[in-house]
């Protein structure tokens, strides 16, 4: 995709300011999202997909990483992957900061995140100074998409704009990797491969188990 045009960005960011939904493009499936500062636009998210919202979403941050602090408490396992990956196809998931409370979280303590390598998506966050409550945009449990075609025929009627930027470049979904507890652990096997995984903490293996529906 070519740089990302200054107008597409704007109107992105007022849709989400007015809290509207948008579908938009990441390395893996395309994704729908909300401002994480509306909480009525990230329970639209789970009317909108079907989705339980006992399920929680993920928060897609910019080129900020300092702004992850607001959010996330970032364990030292967390700086290691997101020092040693950058931008990429994982997902982390983290205690989120005391005293910030989201729909997005489920009422849980924990919060994932991810750092998504497309600009259209960083020149959104950085633009909107607030991450993005995001999931696969998808009804709940059919597959995701990877273009934005087939997210706009899901989930199009529920959204101000579909960002089309052609088939994704992964095509599945992100890697979901825990590190929540005293141990990591895989929530959903994806792009990152929990060898590559282990190999950046310096465990001999991380125990998959598959939890993580979109």
């Amino acid at each position: 995709m070519n740089a990302p045009s200054p107008s597409l960005v704007d109107r992105a960011v007022e849709c989400l300011r007015a809290g509207e939904l948008i579908i938009l493009p990441t390395d893996t499936v395309y994704g729908i999202a909300a401002d994480v500062r509306s909480d009525d636009a990230v329970t639209a998210i789970y009317r909108a997909k079907r989705r339980d919202p006992s399920q929680p979403l993920q928060l897609l941050f910019g080129r900020d990483v300092s702004l992850l602090d607001r959010y996330a408490v970032l364990t030292p396992a967390a700086r290691s992957l997101v020092e040693a990956l950058g931008p990429g196809a994982w997902t982390i998931i983290v205690p989120c900061r005391p005293g910030w409370t989201s729909p997005a979280l489920s009422g849980g303590s924990t919060v994932g995140f991810r750092i998504v390598p497309v600009d259209i998506v960083l020149d959104i966050v950085d633009a909107l100074g607030a991450p993005l409550a995001a999931t696969s945009a998808n009804v709940h449990g059919a597959p995701s998409p990877v273009t934005a075609e087939e997210a706009s025929r899901q989930l199009g009627a529920y959204c101000s704009m579909t960002i089309d930027a052609g088939p994704t470049a992964q095509g599945i979904d992100s890697t979901v990797i825990d590190l929540s507890g005293d141990e990591p652990v895989i929530l959903r096997e994806g792009a990152i491969v929990a060898e590559d995984l282990a190999r950046i903490l310096g465990v001999p293996a991380i125990t998959v188990r598959r939890s993580v529906r979109s």
